[in-house]
């Protein structure tokens, strides 16, 4: 439990986790706050994207734009919070490696300016509950306030500059 108060419902683990390992069945994952309850929203798979090929470059940024999209819709235009998973992909120059396909996931925390004072402050408070409950040590976390932090080329450029030469 967070220390507003909000649980985490067991799916919300149990659908990360088909994400996170083996066949990765989903792509993306959201997840909102619902009767003091963090739940799964959408689980979203890669065919479900009608997204096919190498994945990595172009279908990778597309995979990422409907992504963006499906959050703004479900946001009212990035008017409410939410928190969410993506498994991205994408290349790497690596010193003595040369260039790497990378796959990581990245949580979201979206908080952004439009919502409420309320919300916001009820998301912050129940993020430590979410990231425990998907062991997110090993995953890169972002918060987003606005629209332009959830661009593809943002988090790319974070990501590569992460792994790049490590």
């Amino acid at each position: 439990m967070s220390t507003s108060g909000v649980m985490v419902n067991p799916d919300v683990q149990a659908t990360f986790q088909k994400l996170s390992e083996g066949k990765k069945e989903f792509r993306y994952i959201i997840f909102k706050i619902e009767e003091r309850e963090v739940v799964v929203e959408a689980a979203v798979s890669q065919e479900e994207l009608g997204l096919t090929g190498d994945d990595y470059d172009d279908s990778s940024k597309a995979a990422f734009e409907k992504f963006v999209a499906d959050i703004k819709a479900r946001t009212d235009g990035f008017t409410d919070c939410r928190y969410a998973v993506f498994d991205f992909k994408f290349t790497c120059s690596r010193v003595g490696a040369g260039t790497s396909k990378m796959d990581k996931i990245v949580f979201l925390q979206l908080c952004p300016d439009g919502a409420s004072i309320k919300k916001k402050m009820v998301y912050a408070s129940s993020a430590s509950a979410i990231k425990a409950s998907l062991g997110t040590g090993k995953i890169l976390q972002f918060q987003v306030s606005d629209e332009s932090e959830m661009s593809h080329k943002e988090l790319l450029s974070k990501l590569t500059e992460k792994y790049a030469d490590n």
